[in-house]
């Protein structure tokens, strides 16, 4: 059938498959539904249309010295372009090398998903033993691997299998046509040529692939150049390098930090791309993809290798691979710094001073206590270690659950199904006879009990006081009630009790709340649409229908139901806001109308002054209804401190409780700063954008720093760090500066009392010989 007959019917694979120096035809992929098949160019029928596919599992889909690979289920055979199979289908990958030969992997019975590579020949004929974990080529050569202790070891072998470099290194990378990135066990790279020579010492952390017979070598995150022949060009010393010509290249160096007091002093320099202070002496830098530490001198105080992960008080968490370890610092003057625990656990945690740490034992992890100088404090390996509390550890060993003392002694024995961290000298613990509560000696303060033959568990409310609730075999009979550490039962209940911070809530199933106190006394029956928590350490507020009320916090019911609030807001300086008759006031814990509903709106009292809405405009009052500012501003907020934020004619300002302008309202924002100081904002325009400007007033309303910088940091020191049009300065409270505003960027090193300064470099370019 003509090929132009098959275009009407089938969908075509077209692959024109270009003719080696061995095959004269030109061939086309055929698929029909979904098999596949060849023809000639002529479009006569070479291999029918019947495979599930035909190709390779890698490179083009073309013949490779007069024979494909076809596709059976998910094995691959070989069959010639005479439509004769030269192998049954039984590689899981096959794709051409070289020389008739192509590289195979075979599937390995006894290990599901595993497989072995080898070579084959066009007829189908073992070349090479199927022992590879992997086989890539490259070039005339393969870049092999076996696996040794589990983990793949690679080397390079020539077409016939002969070993042109051993199988000893952790990775190959072809870095040229006959150039290899060789990367030893210690996770050092060289560079050896196609012979298997090695052409430099393993000194590189990694290699880049050649170009215009350059390469980009990485060593402590510092970049350099070598050349093909294992000259090193430039010595790693820099951020980044891009080769642009045979015998050019560009470099960008690291950034500069310059070290100053805040007088403008020189104190050193520090050549890395970013930098932070995190302890006497002691900085976390980085460099390339490195993070790191050093100390003041900027020598490392950690392998390069090694990773940050976090910081903790005096440690560090540190990381190699997917394993832990701690570095610790001491907060002196002479600050040393002591690797206490090499990376080598599996899970870590530090807990103020002590350090928790597991390794895998038979795929479980074993965990262990240690003291801030990295010494061993438990003699039992746990299941589990949690942080400690009131100098205690919850741990877990052979299944059950005990507490060791900051010395890893078990002072309670690890003998219960489950246990809580201890609070208020107290712990509950879950054993045999039930729920009870243990003391840091482990002595009974409640023993385990039962209500009605079922189990209690225990929510501690406080020393004295306890939420049990029954755990029987049908949930709907759970029962709720109150326990003291004598185990006396103060309160039950069918309703679900919930602890609010000063009493307890009574839920039913419907959503209905009451109140119950400390001592057992129902405060509110179960009738409620919504009780508040204690407010102002005086009231509750309830809600039923629509309708507000108030009780004291003895339980006495200081105001009912009966009223005609619409809403009732929290009570702040013994004054609860109120809205009546689509009216604001205020209310006393009594209902009584203190304030009279005569405003827009309110906002609550804060130290005898609340802001009040009136005709539209917003003043303030005091708690005799005095009209302490005129109601002129749009917006006005609670005093903080001496001051009040207040917006007028659209920008803000700040007003003190005499109603006097202490900063005019010619500002855009004004927000709270460190130390009741305010940073003012306002707004320049730039190319038809407004920028904000900061500046900075104190507590009392005195400007300090005019609004004229794009950032500014308050230090909490005196000092302030601002920055214009990207250039950082630092400046006194009062304005003055001292260091100039010329650098990248300004971080205030508050454990050595210095400023690192940043000063970022530009890229040049280099001539190489």
């Amino acid at each position: 059938m003509p090929i132009s007959t098959w275009r009407l019917f089938f969908i075509l694979f077209l692959f024109p498959i270009a003719a080696s120096a061995l095959n004269d035809e030109y061939f086309t992929i055929v698929e029909k539904d979904h098999k596949k098949g060849l023809f000639d160019e002529n479009g006569r029928v070479i291999i029918p249309v019947a495979y599930e596919d035909l190709g390779w599992t890698a490179g083009l889909p073309e013949v490779y010295h007069k024979v494909i690979g076809f596709r059976e289920g998910n094995l691959w055979g070989l069959i010639d372009i005479k439509n004769k199979k030269v192998s049954d289908a039984r590689y899981t990958t096959l794709q051409p090398f070289q020389e008739k030969l192509l590289i195979a992997s075979l599937p390995i019975k006894a290990q599901a998903g595993q497989v072995r590579y080898g070579l084959i020949n066009n007829k189908g004929e073992t070349e090479l033993s199927f022992r590879y974990h992997s086989l890539k080529p490259h070039q005339t050569q393969l870049i092999a691997s076996v696996l040794r202790n589990k983990k793949p070891q690679y080397g390079i072998l020539d077409q016939e299998g002969a070993a042109i470099l051993g199988f000893d290194h952790l990775r190959i990378d072809p870095l040229s046509s006959d150039r290899y990135g060789v990367t030893n066990l210690e996770q050092q790279t060289a560079i050896f040529n196609a012979e298997g020579i090695r052409l430099t010492e393993f000194l590189y952390d990694s290699i880049s692939a050649f170009t215009h017979q350059l390469a980009v070598i990485y060593r402590d995150g510092k970049q350099g150049v070598i050349h093909e022949d294992g000259r090193e060009m430039i010595v790693p010393q820099y951020r980044r390098i891009k080769i642009d010509s045979p015998g050019q290249v560009s470099v960008l160096p690291f950034n500069t930090w310059h070290v100053y007091t805040a007088e403008n002093k020189w104190v050193r320099d520090y050549i890395f791309e970013e930098m932070q202070p995190v302890g006497v002496n002691l900085y976390q830098v980085t460099l390339g993809e490195t993070k790191t530490f050093v100390d003041k001198s900027g020598e490392a105080v950690i392998p390069i290798h090694w990773q940050v992960k976090q910081l903790s008080g005096d440690f560090a968490v540190l990381t190699q691979g997917d394993k832990f370890g701690v570095l610790l610092s001491s907060n002196e003057s002479d600050a040393t710094h002591q690797v206490v625990l090499e990376p080598e656990y599996d899970s870590l945690l530090v807990d103020g001073q002590f350090i928790i740490a597991a390794q895998q034992v038979g795929g479980t992890n074993s965990w262990s206590l240690f003291n801030r100088n990295g010494l061993s404090l438990t003699s039992f390996a746990y299941q589990a270690i949690y942080p400690q509390s009131e100098g205690r550890f919850l741990v877990k060993r052979k299944d059950r659950w005990g507490f060791l003392d900051t010395t890893g002694v078990e002072v309670i024995g690890c003998q219960y199904f489950r246990a809580t961290s201890f609070s208020g000298g107290v712990a509950g613990v879950d054993c045999t006879e039930g729920q009870g509560v243990v003391d840091l000696d482990g002595n009974w303060k409640i023993k385990p009990l039962n209500y009605q033959g079922t189990r209690l568990s225990l929510e501690r409310i406080h020393d004295d006081l306890y939420i049990f609730r029954t755990e029987p075999e049908r949930p709907e009979a759970v029962r709720f009630g109150l326990i003291n550490s004598q185990g006396e039962k103060l309160y039950t209940s069918v309703h679900e009790l919930i602890h609010n911070g000063h009493s307890i809530w009574e839920r039913s199933a419907e959503g209905k709340y009451g109140l119950v106190s400390y001592q057992g006394q129902r405060m509110m029956e179960v009738q409620y649409d919504t009780i508040s928590a204690l407010q102002d350490q005086q009231v509750y507020v309830f809600r039923k229908e629509g309708k507000y009320g108030i009780l004291g916090r003895d339980g006495k019911e200081l105001f009912g139901l009966d009223n005609n609030f619409q809403d009732l807001f929290p009570m702040t300086d013994g004054f609860l806001g109120v809205k009546i008759n689509n009216k604001f006031g205020f209310v006393d814990e009594l209902g009584r109308l203190r304030i009279a509903n005569r405003y827009d709106s309110i906002r609550h009292f804060q130290a005898n002054m609340a802001a009040v809405k009136l005709l539209g405009r917003w003043g303030y009052i005091d708690k005799g209804e005095h009209l302490i500012v005129q109601p002129h501003f749009e917006q006005a907020f609670p005093f903080r401190g001496k001051l009040a934020l207040v917006k007028k004619n659209g920008k803000f300002g700040m007003v003190n409780r005499k109603g006097d302008a202490i900063i005019p309202a010619a500002y855009s924002r004004i927000v709270p700063a460190q130390n009741n100081r305010y940073k003012l904002f306002t707004t320049k325009l730039v190319g038809g954008k407004e920028i904000p400007q900061v500046g900075l007033a104190s507590e009392n309303g005195t400007v300090l720093v005019h609004p004229k910088y794009d950032s500014l940091k308050d230090l909490d020191n005196g000092y302030v760090v601002v920055s214009r049009k990207g250039r950082f300065g630092l400046l006194t409270l009062n304005g003055r500066s001292t260091i100039p505003m010329k650098h990248d960027q300004i971080i205030y090193d508050a454990f050595n009392g210095v400023y690192l300064a940043l000063e970022k470099p530009a890229w040049e370019s280099i001539d190489l010989p």
